[in-house]
C-alpha cells in the first residue's frame, strides 16, 4: 500500500513525543514492506519553523522523507490571537489568523499532497497547520491521528472542521478516543486504538550517564520539551517546596529548552539527548515525573517502565492517569 504521513517536523534530532512516534510508525511501516512517504518542514524548532534539515528527498530507514520550507510565522501575533480566542472573544476568522500565525504552512507541501497517488494519508496532530490546510486536500483518503488533548485549541471550530473531514482515526489511548467522540463525534467512521509501540529495551548504563552530567546522587527525572506548557514550571516549583520540607531527590530535566529558563541552581539541564543517554539517565534516575496536563499518550511513562523505573504523574491528565492505572507503574 502506498502511504503517505503528513506531518509538521520529522527526524532524529526532533524533540517531541507525536514526532517521535510518527518516525517511529513510519519506519515500521516501511520495514513490514508498505510504500512510505513523509511529508513535512525543513524545521526542527516548533516556534519558529527556521529551516534546519535541507529540502528535498533523503530516505530514512526504508521511509522517504520529503521537505519543503514553511513561510515565516508570527508567534507573538498567534499567542495574542490564543489568548482572546480561549477566553471566548474570538471568530472564525481569527482562528484562521491564529493557524497561519503559528504554522508551520508550506505551499510546496500542500502541492505535493494535491499530486500524491497516495492511497491512504495519514495527517499527525490536529493542531498545526499541516493538519489544518492539508485536510481539504486530502480528506477522502485521510486518516487523522489527533493526539488530543482538552485545550482550548482542540474546541475551536476549525478543529471541529479538521475532524468532521477525516474518513477515520488512530487514537493512542481509549481516553483520547473518548475527548474526540464527547467533543466532537467520531460516528460510525473508521477507528481504532492502536496505542503505540516500543523498540525492544537495552539497559542503560547508569555510570555512562554520571560521566556525562553532573547528576546528583539521588534524582527525580523529567524527559521531553523544557516548556511551561509541558507543567516543567509547576513541577519546578512543586520540587522547590519538596526540597524546603527536607526532601532529598535532585531533580535533571533532559530536554531542549525553547530559551532561557531562570530556574534555581540545583536544577541540572542536560540539553537534548539521544536515545542512549535517555537510557541512560532512566537507569540512574530513580522515578521519573510526567508533569504535563495536556497529553493523548505518554511515551516517556511506557519507556521509564520497560526500564523498571516508577512515574509520578499529574493526575489532572485524565490520559496520564489512565496509563498510570491500568500499569500499576506509578502514582
Amino acid at each position: 500500500m502506498r502511504v503517505a504521513f503528513v506531518v509538521q517536523r520529522y527526524g532524529e534530532e526532533v524533540a517531541g513525543g507525536a514526532e517521535a512516534l510518527c518516525r517511529q510508525t513510519a519506519k515500521a511501516l516501511a520495514g513490514a514492506g508498505e510504500d512510505v512517504t513523509v511529508h513535512t518542514t525543513t524545521a526542527r524548532d516548533y516556534l519558529r519553523w527556521a529551516p534546519h534539515y535541507s529540502e528535498g528527498e533523503t530516505v530514512d530507514g526504508g521511509v522517504r522523507v520529503r521537505r519543503y520550507r514553511a513561510l515565516p510565522p508570527d508567534p507573538a501575533r498567534a499567542a495574542t490571537i490564543l489568548r482572546r480566542l480561549a477566553v471566548g472573544g474570538g471568530s472564525p476568522a481569527d482562528e484562521r489568523a491564529w493557524a497561519q500565525a503559528q504554522g508551520p504552512v508550506s505551499p510546496d507541501l500542500l502541492r505535493a499532497l494535491t499530486d500524491s497517488d497516495a492511497q491512504v494519508i495519514v495527517l499527525w496532530t490536529y493542531l498545526y497547520a499541516t493538519t489544518q490546510l492539508a485536510m481539504p486536500i486530502v480528506a477522502k483518503r485521510s486518516i487523522l491521528v489527533p493526539l488530543a488533548h482538552d485545550e482550548p485549541m482542540f474546541r475551536f471550530g476549525l478543529t471541529r472542521g479538521v475532524v468532521a473531514m477525516a474518513q477515520g482515526f488512530a487514537f493512542l489511548t481509549a481516553e483520547e478516543r473518548r475527548l474526540v467522540d464527547d467533543v466532537h463525534g467520531i460516528g460510525a467512521r473508521l477507528s481504532a486504538e492502536v496505542g503505540a509501540g516500543l523498540t525492544p529495551f537495552v539497559p542503560g548504563d547508569e555510570a555512562r550517564a554520571r560521566t556525562r552530567h553532573p547528576l546528583p546522587e539521588r534524582f527525580v527525572l523529567y524527559v521531553g520539551r523544557v516548556d511551561p506548557a509541558k507543567g516543567v514550571d509547576a513541577l519546578v516549583r512543586a520540587h522547590t517546596d519538596y526540597r524546603a520540607g527536607g526532601g532529598q531527590l535532585g531533580l535533571v530535566l533532559a530536554g531542549r529548552a525553547p530559551g532561557p529558563q531562570g530556574f534555581p541552581d540545583w536544577v541540572v539541564q542536560t540539553g537534548f539527548v539521544d536515545d542512549i543517554e535517555r537510557g541512560d539517565l532512566l537507569a540512574a534516575c530513580e522515578v521519573v515525573a510526567l508533569p504535563s496536563t495536556y497529553e493523548s499518550l505518554s511515551l516517556v511513562a511506557l519507556e521509564a517502565w520497560q526500564a523498571s523505573r516508577p512515574t509520578l504523574a499529574n493526575a489532572r491528565s485524565d490520559v496520564l492517569a489512565g496509563q498510570t492505572a491500568r500499569s500499576g507503574g506509578g502514582l
